[in-house]
């Protein structure tokens, strides 16, 4: 049987997919239904490659934690079996992948903005290509809750003040132990008062 392949390519990330065609749907002869092999390429980063299921729980968390982050939500996404994890970092993200291999340390990876873009529009040309018959299992956009918008406006909010609230309370600290410390001139009248 014909094995096919494709890619999906931007700055950062290069998305490579084997397979071949599910003839028990009745797939066409350039239509992968069964993924034999994936490899995905960040540069600077080691070639990762894996599963069928290891590609799925990447690509969920990846579009989720993007689509949260595109609407001003910094929230850190975990899959449900914590083989990956995806979490703001300062102005960064760090994407942590835990092998299913015993022995092998978890792979840390740092995205920027763009480098994040990037991977992110790789796997939404992977997941909306109609050369591609397999169920990703993520779920539909749909609009986020104005509860989540709104206790992340209010965290962001408090964030951004805190540093004042800091500046504030040394400054208030400070003028109060100041105005507790008796001063030269009030210890010389004290001595000079009659007995």
């Amino acid at each position: 049987m014909l094995n096919l392949s494709y890619r999906y390519d931007q700055n950062s990330s290069s998305l490579k997919i084997d397979g071949i065609p599910d003839v028990s749907i009745g797939d066409s002869t350039d239509t992968i239904g069964i993924l034999s092999l994936w490899t995905l390429q960040i540069i600077g980063f080691p070639v990762l490659e894996g599963k069928k299921e290891h590609l799925k729980k990447l690509m969920q968390a990846v579009l989720q934690y993007s689509r949260y982050y595109i609407s001003g939500i910094r929230k850190t996404i975990i899959s449900n079996d914590n083989i990956v994890q995806i979490t703001p970092l300062n102005n960064k993200h760090k994407l942590l992948l835990t092998s299913t291999k015993t022995n092998t340390k978890p792979l840390e990876i740092t995205l920027d903005d763009s480098e994040l873009a990037d991977l992110t529009r790789c796997f939404d040309l992977l997941r909306f290509d109609s050369r591609v018959r397999i169920d990703w299992q993520i779920e539909n956009d749909y609009p986020l809750k104005r509860r989540e918008i709104y206790n992340s406006s209010v965290k962001s909010t408090f964030y951004n003040y805190l540093p004042s609230l800091y500046g504030l309370l040394i400054f208030l600290l400070t003028s109060s132990a100041l105005v507790l410390i008796p001063t030269t001139t009030n210890l010389e009248n004290i001595q000079e008062q009659p007995k």
